[in-house]
Parts: structure tokens; C-alpha cells; sequence
């Protein structure tokens, strides 16, 4: 007589391969473990380490990449930024505004504080020399450390305020600020900066050319001649 084995015990059921599968599983990790555990900690500290530093380097490096340090100009040395050239030739403490854009007031015993710049726009189009922006690309981007207000600029060889540059034509300038009669002194040590930026192409709500992104370009170390009343 043939009898029917109980359900889960025939040869070949799914329970027996379901039960070989598990018992594999458990040597493999086993022996995973084992294995593991006759490796050197100092070795896995190391790989470790290693995989940490490749990622790192991949992504940047542990850390930030060295930044080049803003130029150094000196008084008759030409800056390119912004696709201006720009030289400064002197800064001076004038009681006469002369060619100058502001009007000190003389009961005040307001004076001008002057910077004489030569430009020439490398750009193939004319340009504004002043920006109605806070932060100028152009000519009057030109700072005086310790003074916020932007520079009134004008031609120096007819006072034409805010000029027009014109490409490869250069151009004497004179920014100049209204400061006080303590503010500044004859021989004092004074530092501007010089504006650099990036030339973009507008397509499609903004159109044409324009300079952003403006940054200091360089530095200038200089001191102040004063130059006295007629």
C-alpha cells in the first residue's frame, strides 16, 4: 500500500529548498564574519580612511580651493577691469572745484577730495563712465576707502559731468567727493579701490550688453597732494 507523506516533507517541496537556502545563507555570512574578524582593525581604519580622503579630493578637497589675492596698482599703472582701462595719476585736496563735478561749500570749509583718472573704454561701443547702479562697473566703481557715497565724475579738460567714453579714445577724468576740513590731510595715506565685473550678453528679458557681477579688481595705495587757493 502506498502511503502519501504528510504536506512540506516530499523530497523536492518547497519547504526543503526553502530550508537548503536558509542553512547556505547562514554558512556564507559565517564565514563572512570570520573572515572579518581576522582582518587587522588598523587595516580597516586605513581603507576607510582612504575611501574618506578619494571622496574629499573628488568633491573639492578638505579645503576650500586657494583664493588668488585681489591686484596691487600703484599711481600711473594701468588696471584693465570691466573693459576699461584705468590708471590713476593722483589724488589731491583741492579749495577750488577747477574742471571737478561738485561745488564745495566755502563758509563750511568744505574742500574736494580729487582723483585724476585716465580711462580708455576697450569695449567696440561708447559707454556711461557712471552707473545708476549702487555698485558700479565703470568709472565711478572707483572708491575711496572711509568715504561711502559713489564720485561726481567729470572730464577734466572741459567739465563735462558724467561723459560718455568713447571706444579706444582716451579720456582724462576727475572723480571727486565734498569732504570736510579735518576729513583729509596733505601727505596722508589713502586707499582706493578699482572695479572689475563680467560681461554678459542679454537675450531675453534683459537686452544687450551689460557688466555684473562687480567685484574690487585691484587696490591702490596712495597719498594725497594738496593744492593750494590761487
Amino acid at each position: 500500500m502506498t502511503t502519501t507523506p504528510p504536506e512540506g516533507s516530499r523530497p523536492g517541496s518547497d519547504a526543503d529548498v526553502a530550508a537548503a537556502n536558509a542553512g547556505a545563507r547562514a554558512k556564507v555570512l559565517g564565514w563572512a564574519r570570520r573572515s572579518i574578524d581576522l582582518i587587522p582593525t588598523s587595516w580597516l581604519l586605513t581603507g576607510a580612511g582612504a575611501v574618506l580622503l578619494a571622496g574629499t579630493a573628488l568633491f573639492g578637497g578638505l579645503e576650500a580651493a586657494a583664493v588668488d589675492p585681489t591686484p596691487e596698482a600703484s599711481v600711473g599703472e594701468t588696471f584693465a577691469g570691466s573693459d576699461l582701462e584705468m590708471t590713476v595719476v593722483g589724488v589731491e585736496l583741492r579749495d577750488e572745484r577747477g574742471m571737478a563735478g561738485l561745488y564745495p561749500d566755502e563758509e563750511e570749509q568744505e574742500r574736494l577730495l580729487v582723483v585724476t583718472v585716465d580711462v580708455v573704454n576697450t569695449f567696440p561701443a561708447p559707454r556711461s563712465s557712471v552707473s545708476g547702479n549702487k555698485t558700479s562697473a565703470v568709472v565711478d566703481g572707483i572708491r575711496i576707502d572711509g568715504l561711502e557715497e559713489k564720485a561726481a565724475v567729470s572730464r577734466a579738460d572741459d567739465g563735462t559731468s558724467s561723459p560718455v567714453l568713447q571706444p579706444d579714445v582716451p579720456a582724462r577724468l576727475l572723480l571727486a567727493w565734498i569732504v570736510g576740513p579735518e576729513d583729509f590731510h596733505d601727505g596722508e595715506e589713502i586707499s582706493l579701490t578699482l572695479p572689475d565685473s563680467t560681461h554678459y550678453v542679454g537675450k531675453s528679458v534683459v537686452r544687450g550688453d551689460f557688466w555684473d557681477d562687480v567685484r574690487v579688481g585691484a587696490t591702490l595705495t596712495t597719498t594725497i597732494e594738496e593744492v593750494a587757493a590761487p
